[in-house]
């Protein structure tokens, strides 16, 4: 009789833990579409809301609000990671959907410029905010609901869903841009098809909700304890302090390679001086590499442990950086694109696919929605969020197209530093803490 009602209650288990993956991923894939459709269409979105005289300066000013929605990030993190901690993983990941619904959707409908006057960005400012605020309770729900729900097994390759997801929303945001471009003309983007790609987050913000709301609890949250749940913020902090560090230094190439391969839709387009539809094909090539590499590696992770193909991935991009970019600018064309495009894919999923089960490990049970979100939040913030931002402004100011692959290069010299030391602490291969 036991055999049967095992037999039974295996797959019932699959099916449990396939439905919590896809309710976990969905968000992330609404939150990099929205941000990746917000840096796609910045040209016209400049035009629209920053109306200048320099379109170096409404370049800037679009990106400025871009990297204001990461200031909201950390508060998010906090707020939103606390209540993930406190209530459960369930209901924060329905919130925080539902909060990056609305903000993906205010450019879709806010008047131009023309229409409202200064309010006009300032809308768009509010909603960029809104968007970084539900989004740093995002990730550290994300991370929790993969890592406590997978066998210790798996868990490496269930949490490389996490930056499979944001491959997948790449994917999307490249695709709309390309059938946009295909349908419209230039003109008829700048007039407003554009709205187009932030009206359609509309379609997967319910979706997600629905699917979320469907899941159960984790296992391991519904195990902690009222006390345990309700342990000051201030403490946590100060008791997890190490352990934020050295999350925020897996942070550092995974965040800044992820927005320089974001930021090649404008990169291709202003420096490069390829056509739209070339970075949206561009985009489509990378997001393909990045949904099928990384589910590989975290089924690697879960044999080998994560510090090789981290370091691997981070390691070559220190090498490789400025060849890279050399060739790139040196025989600009759309096939040297995608092959640039593929080649930082491949190395970001080295590393993005094991950081996330990385980062959970950090940090117990009762701390990890908080952890994982503020040091993602911060990592985003500090190094990521704003790189399509310094980097236009040292484009602007130096006129040297290889400024890229120093900041690139740079910041993976910074994480291999911090895997160092995280590989001398014991690194917690695959058990989360308890």
């Amino acid at each position: 009789m036991n055999s049967i009602t095992n037999k039974v209650e295996q797959p019932q288990a699959v099916v449990s833990l396939k439905r919590a993956a896809v309710a976990a991923t969905v968000g992330n894939v609404l939150e990099i579409y929205d941000f990746i459709a917000f840096g796609i269409f910045a040209i016209p979105i400049s035009r629209v809301f920053f109306p200048s005289a320099s379109e170096l300066n409404a370049i800037l000013l679009t990106m400025g609000t871009f990297a204001a929605g990461f200031l909201a990030r950390p508060i998010g993190a906090l707020v939103l990671g606390r209540y993930a901690d406190r209530v459960g993983r369930k209901k924060a990941l329905s919130l925080t959907l539902l909060l990056m619904a609305t903000g993906t959707v205010i450019p879709a409908i806010c008047p131009s410029y023309a229409t409202l006057g200064v309010l006009a960005p300032l809308i768009i400012l509010l909603g960029r905010l809104l968007q970084g605020f539900s989004a740093g309770g995002e990730i550290g729900g994300v991370v929790c609901m993969l890592v406590e729900n997978a066998p210790p097994s798996r868990r490496f390759f269930y949490a490389s869903l996490q930056q499979a997801a944001q491959g997948a929303g790449v994917l999307i945001a490249g695709c709309m841009g390309l059938t946009l471009n295909s349908i419209f003309n230039e003109q008829q983007i700048l007039d407003g098809a554009w709205r187009i790609a932030f009206a359609f987050g509309l379609l997967i913000g319910p979706v997600g909700w629905y699917v979320r709301r469907s899941v159960p609890e984790t296992l391991l949250f519904s195990k902690t304890s009222a006390p345990e749940r309700s342990k000051s913020l201030p403490g946590q902090l100060i008791t997890y302090r190490r352990s934020l560090l050295l999350g925020l230094s897996v942070m550092v190439f995974w965040t800044v390679a992820t927005y320089i391969s974001n930021y090649f839709t404008t990169y291709t387009v202003r420096q490069l001086h390829l056509t739209a539809v070339d970075s949206f094909i561009g985009q489509v090539c990378y997001s393909l590499v990045v949904i099928g590499t990384c589910p590989l590696i975290g089924r690697l992770a879960d044999r080998i442990g994560p510090f090789r193909p981290m370091f691997l991935g981070a390691g070559l991009t220190v090498i490789g950086a400025y060849p890279l970019f050399y060739l790139l600018t040196a025989y600009p064309s759309l096939p040297m694109l995608i092959a640039a495009q593929m080649l930082i894919a491949v190395l970001l999923a080295c590393h993005a696919a094991c950081a996330s089960t990385v980062l959970g490990n950090l940090f117990p049970t009762a701390f990890r929605a908080t952890g994982v979100g503020f040091v993602y939040a911060l990592g985003v913030s500090v190094f990521g969020g704003f790189t399509p931002l310094i980097v236009t402004a040292l484009l602007g100011k130096t006129g040297d197209n290889m400024v890229v692959s120093y900041y690139l290069a740079g910041a993976a010299l910074l994480t291999c530093t911090g895997l160092l030391a995280l590989r001398k602490t014991g690194f917690a291969h695959t058990q989360p803490a308890q």
